[in-house]
């Protein structure tokens, strides 16, 4: 029982955390919201018996990410120059977000929430986590760093282009 508690916690923390990154206009704020989900969903790893990626998820995340997140905030400055968001997508989107939590909340009272299920000793541990991402991981992960550089590009360029 207390482990679903701790985890409902947890999940709700990054659920805040991620409407904090989505909503808040202030980026440092935002930025702040990111680094609190991140380590929430860390802590979830954690808790799930995968100890390795949970620190991972914290170490790489709301460490080194949100470093470089923090640097180009601070480096682009905080105006927003964005299109103002009309009232009609503000209740839409919050219409939407409560439809999904309801949505949420009938899914876990239907599953009857219990105590997690015993797993295997090397679930989660470094050589199993390892095994699968050179075999059977090995392509998304690839994929996922292409990603990130891909990003990472992006965001210089448009921090160097001029805007009129």
């Amino acid at each position: 029982m207390l482990s679903t508690v701790v985890f409902l916690c947890l999940a709700f923390t990054a659920f805040l955390g991620a409407l904090t990154l989505v909503y808040h206009s202030r980026p440092m704020v935002a930025a702040v919201g990111m680094a609190v989900a991140t380590i929430a969903i860390g802590a979830l790893y954690i808790l799930l018996h995968v100890p390795f990626l949970g620190f991972f998820q914290m170490i790489v995340y709301a460490g080194a990410v949100m470093v470089i997140v923090v640097y180009i905030v601070m480096a682009l400055g905080q105006t927003e120059s964005g299109p103002a968001v009309g009232n009609v997508q503000t209740v839409l989107t919050f219409a939407a977000a409560l439809l999904f939590i309801l949505h949420v909340f009938l899914v876990l009272r239907r599953s009857g929430l219990g105590a997690f299920p015993p797993v295997d000793p090397s679930f989660g541990s470094i050589t199993g986590f390892g095994d699968l991402l050179v075999s059977r991981y090995a392509v998304p992960f690839e994929i996922a760093s292409l990603l990130l550089v891909g990003a990472m590009v992006g965001a210089v360029i448009l921090s160097r282009r001029e805007w009129r």
